[in-house]
């Protein structure tokens, strides 16, 4: 675009996803200061590190499929997913949030979920399906917890307490293996 400063003038690294509502806040901010779309990513970019850094670049991001307040048992068949910000040096909730995909829930919401920037996720019973696709997203999943209230799960995994069994959907022989084809009211009961 004619008038416009070169691009990539700084090698910023960065290797996450950007969910399209905010590529369309960058553009829209991007326009309005008649800066690239590029600058406008850097400066985000820049922003978040700077942000983290202040937080002391310990933050981890974890989710957990909710019902009614507790980790549901069964990963595909959540009301919602609660993402929890936590500080691994000092152990401490620094928040937790309920959220939706807009495309509703199912075993498929794992990409979802890693745009989130969850690097881990708290699990009763979890499909194969979601469990690789968690895998292929560098995400880690502790499977078989406890159908416990969120802030208590919470607690008892950042103070290396959380009791976690088998995962009672997926495996070779488990009948679970594909969980979204289960039919109204199937709960995986760790």
């Amino acid at each position: 675009m004619a008038g416009r400063k070169k691009t990539c003038l700084k090698k910023i690294p960065f290797n996450r996803r950007i969910n399209e509502k905010i590529l369309n806040i960058l553009r829209n901010y991007a326009k309005r200061h008649n800066i690239t779309d590029t600058e406008a990513l850097e400066s985000a970019i820049l922003l978040q590190t700077n942000l983290e850094t202040l937080k002391g670049g310990k933050i981890m991001k974890i989710c957990i499929p909710t019902a009614e307040g507790r980790l549901c048992g069964h990963f595909g068949h959540c009301d919602s997913f609660t993402i929890a910000e936590v500080n691994q040096e000092t152990r401490e909730i620094l928040s937790i949030e309920e959220k939706v995909p807009e495309e509703g829930i199912s075993c498929h919401s794992t990409n979802w979920i890693a745009q989130q920037g969850v690097s881990k996720v708290l699990a009763g019973g979890i499909g194969a399906r979601p469990m690789m696709s968690f895998m292929q997203n560098g995400i880690e999943v502790v499977a078989g917890c406890p159908e416990l209230p969120i802030k208590e799960i919470l607690e008892k995994y950042l103070s290396n307490n959380l009791e976690h069994g088998e995962n009672s959907c997926g495996g070779e022989n488990s009948d679970h293996e594909h969980c979204h084809h289960h039919g109204e009211g199937h709960h995986c009961h760790v």
